[in-house]
């Protein structure tokens, strides 16, 4: 399992260079960022029960409220519209990098979140900074622009968050 993050973190940048590049549609926007609120929120759970770290602890809490925070808004857009359904728990990706994370302990899980935390967080930026830019539904392109400045904080927070050697 170990060794499947990595794997999974460079398809997933893969991936995000392709959403760079161009709009998705708004399904698959919606699809996206419900489940990096999801990753947001259940590996922060597992965080502040795993590390003994006070820095990664804070992060967590703060990680927790926005994700929830930002997870809440856009349910509040997609309850009012059939055209958008968000899912319902993580896909295989996101389970992975879950298991993988609750797996591990001490050192080596702190290790692993916050290499994940950064790459789930740069991914994120990209993805809202383009629907922000680019996005062809309005409402989802205003959700988009709000989130961006939250999504950018906890970004430049997971760069900053020490890992042990």
């Amino acid at each position: 399992m170990r060794i499947l993050l990595p794997i999974v973190m460079a398809f997933a940048l893969s991936a995000t260079a392709t959403t760079a590049q161009e709009s998705l549609p708004p399904q698959e926007f919606a699809t996206q960022a419900a489940l990096s609120n999801m990753f947001g929120v259940e590996s922060a759970t597992l965080a502040l029960h795993k590390t003994a770290s006070p820095e990664i602890k804070s992060f967590a809490h703060r990680l927790a409220n926005d994700h929830t925070t930002a997870g809440s808004g856009l349910r509040q857009i997609t309850a009012r519209r059939s055209d958008i359904a968000l899912p319902e728990r993580p896909d295989s990706r996101y389970l992975d990098m879950l298991r993988d994370l609750s797996d591990r302990q001490g050192e080596d899980f702190d290790r692993a979140y916050v290499k994940a935390q950064r790459t789930v967080h740069e991914e994120a930026v990209v993805l809202v900074s383009r629907y922000a830019q680019n996005g062809s539904d309005a409402e989802l392109k205003a959700f988009a622009a709000k989130s961006l400045p939250t999504l950018e904080r906890l970004n430049d927070k997971a760069k900053e968050l020490r890992s042990p050697p």
